[in-house]
């Protein structure tokens, strides 16, 4: 797809392709219930066209200076990833509690999982610019704007055995379980867009091993470093969903996959 994606959207692609291929509905009815929301924040560059306008607002920015109240304790040497305009993403998106104004602050050092930092400045706080210090890695990347687009993504690892209606169609046949197989390929066709490679906010962790949500947290976000240094790894921002809908982001959990 080449146009915004949309849960209803995805819904009859997919239903389509279980009808070519011959598969009752209620099998792809189940595989379109486990998708999720999302929104991804990338670079106007790769934003799809129906969004690309002069007056586009952007939704955050990697690297530059965050700003945080006075008195908000966090070493020099953290450097600032990401921060979020909370207040310009697309209402009604996600399926998690996110912060509906304010800015979401996002410190982390990607070499050190205990220095990490998530904060939720509330709209109308006073903040204060906060100077890196000299082994601040990112001191000298310049910021990145960042725009929102609504999203729509699949659990990693999708499979026949994770969907009950399918391992009953199956029933160990080799044929059938083939049939399901390229409907799952097709579903991740569809989610497969250019601007699905930037920061993502909720949705199913784009994990490249195990899928974080087996342990029973939930994404909050996730930050490719490609978008801020150049290297490979990937930084998940995770936590249970009682921590996330309470803003208390200090217990969450930082994973690097690298």
């Amino acid at each position: 797809m080449t146009a915004i994606i949309t849960q209803e959207a995805v819904r009859e692609a997919a239903l389509d392709a279980g009808r070519a291929l011959g598969l009752p509905e209620p099998v792809t009815e189940a595989y379109v219930r486990l998708l999720r929301p999302c929104l991804h924040l990338c670079p106007y560059e790769v934003l799809p066209e129906e969004l690309r306008r002069e007056d586009a607002r952007p939704a955050g920015r990697v690297a530059g200076s965050a700003w945080l109240p006075e008195g908000v304790d966090v070493p020099s040497y953290v450097p600032h990833v990401l921060t979020v305009d909370c207040a310009a993403l697309p209402a009604g998106v996600l399926d998690i509690a996110f912060p509906a104004d304010g800015h979401l602050v996002v410190l982390a050092d990607i070499t050190d999982q205990d220095d990490s930092y998530v904060f939720h400045v509330p709209a109308g706080t006073e903040t204060v610019e906060r100077h890196p210090g000299e082994e601040d890695t990112l001191a000298s990347v310049d910021p990145v704007p960042l725009y929102a687009v609504p999203g729509v993504t699949a659990l990693r690892g999708l499979s026949l055995s994770r969907v009950p209606e399918a391992v009953a169609y199956a029933g160990g046949d080799a044929e059938r379980a083939q049939l399901v197989a390229g409907l799952i390929r097709r579903i991740e066709s569809l989610l497969s867009v250019r601007w699905g490679h930037g920061v993502q906010l909720g949705g199913w962790s784009p994990a490249w091993h195990d899928p974080l949500e087996d342990d029973g947290d939930v994404l909050l976000l996730s930050i490719p470093e490609s978008l801020v240094s150049g290297d490979d790894c990937i930084t998940h921002v995770t936590g249970t969903p009682e921590e996330i809908a309470e803003c208390r982001y200090d217990g969450l959990a930082f994973l690097v996959e690298t």
